[in-house]
């Protein structure tokens, strides 16, 4: 799909999923040899003993958090639809992305927009406020190829422009009916 019908789609789902904008992290996950299983990962994110459950997208479990997963192709989705886990723990984006290229894509209630691409343990690039010109990491340059459909930061555009790169880059896909029915999540912590 072009990058265009792939901006619109995610304007379209942006538009009618608007919980999503309260916060969100949509990541995928491609493994560089052998192909990560929906189990590598949640053990990557909750431990050898992960607890995984079907649980509605939109609701969650009310006192634990929890990411959604699945096998997307050639990736591995994941979901946080408070957008506070995969984005923001300190060395996550580290671990999950070891033998694997990371996208990630994520914001909050209280702003924190920003793209990440790593690769085998390594943050490459964030890009912060969905600001192209703002660019850094490791190696700044390895999503140049793309950036450019990253819009002026902060208009409505910018979000659904990210995440348009995400399905590009990974050919990850995330879409109304995904988000409308229960799916398998990864419950961090203690759940009942």
């Amino acid at each position: 799909m072009p990058s265009s019908e792939l901006v619109d789609h995610y304007c379209r789902l942006l538009d009618t999923a608007q919980w999503l904008e309260v916060g969100m992290s949509w990541t995928a996950i491609q493994s560089l040899a052998a192909p990560l299983s929906v189990a590598d990962v949640a053990e990557r994110l909750a431990g050898p003993e992960a607890d995984i459950r079907m649980l509605d997208v939109r609701e969650g479990p009310l006192y634990v958090p929890a990411v959604h997963i699945a096998d997307c192709g050639s990736s591995i989705m994941l979901l946080d639809h408070v957008g506070e886990v995969v984005s923001w723990v300190p060395g996550l984006m580290d671990r999950l992305s070891e033998g694997a290229r990371l996208w990630n894509v994520g914001w909050h209630v209280n702003g924190g927009n920003r793209l990440v691409y790593a690769v085998d343990g390594r943050v490459l690039v964030e890009v912060p406020a969905l600001d192209r010109t703002a660019v850094y990491g490791a190696e700044p340059h390895a999503l140049n190829h793309v950036l450019h459909l990253l819009p002026d930061p902060f208009t409505p555009l910018s979000k659904a422009s990210a995440m348009a790169i995400i399905e590009m880059e990974s050919g990850a896909s995330l879409d109304l009916e995904w988000l409308e029915a229960d799916q398998m999540a990864v419950i961090l912590g203690h759940g009942e």
